[in-house]
């Protein structure tokens, strides 16, 4: 009996994390009930999937040098400003702003960036010398 109580448990456990429940957090809007880990992990996902597409259409659009990483670091800086405050409307008192949200895993999304630019410039624009 013990054990399928202590399952019953983990699972709900299991249930608390995962794409499904930050999309029902999401869903709730200004009332859901963010932990500040969360929030931070919510966004972090969202940096990252931004990062590839944006690294995406920099390489397709033969972007090179600063102009890549100006057009990278405004579009990321709209994008995480935007699903902060108008799609997850988190009371920004609480949670200390989306400062700290623009800070979080800048190497790591950055990184994911210039990976799929240039996988993607290399693949498009840069001729065989065979």
């Amino acid at each position: 009996m013990a054990s399928k109580a202590v399952s019953k448990q983990r699972g709900a456990e299991a249930k608390k994390e995962g794409l499904s429940y930050y999309l029902e957090l999401i869903r709730q809007g200004p009332e859901a009930a963010w932990t500040k880990e969360e929030l931070l992990t919510c966004v972090h996902w969202q940096k990252q999937i931004t990062s590839l597409i944006i690294g995406l259409i920099c390489g397709v659009l033969p972007l090179r040098g600063i102009e890549g990483f100006v057009t990278f670091l405004v579009i990321q800086l709209v994008t995480v400003v935007v699903f902060y405050r108008v799609i997850l409307r988190v009371n920004e008192e609480v949670h200390g702003g989306v400062a700290e949200a623009l800070a979080d895993g800048f190497p790591t999304f950055t990184g994911v960036f210039v990976l799929f630019w240039l996988l993607t410039y290399n693949l498009l624009h840069v001729q065989s010398t065979q």
